[in-house]
């Protein structure tokens, strides 16, 4: 019994979707550095002592830096990855 959608590959093998490793895109990678700025700014501002204002404050900054990279640098194109 299968649980996922059959294609077929080049060679005329079927093949199950779901077996496939993911790819991981640019995008998928920007949209985890953000959570993770704040996490690392949380845990530096206890181990270094600096304020969680001024840490958060870098935090930001930093998830800023990758949106606007993601977005206005290097944008997602129309060829991009489908569905």
């Amino acid at each position: 019994m299968s649980t996922g959608r059959q294609t077929h590959g080049p060679d005329g093998q079927s093949r199950n979707r779901l077996l496939r490793p993911a790819s991981v895109s640019r995008y998928d990678l920007v949209l985890a550095v953000i959570p993770m700025a704040f996490l690392v700014a949380a845990v530096a501002s206890g181990l270094l002592g600096v304020t969680m204002r001024t840490a958060l404050a870098v935090g930001a900054l930093l998830g800023a830096a990758v949106v606007t990279d993601a977005l206005f640098l290097n944008p997602p194109t129309a060829g991009g990855r489908g569905r």
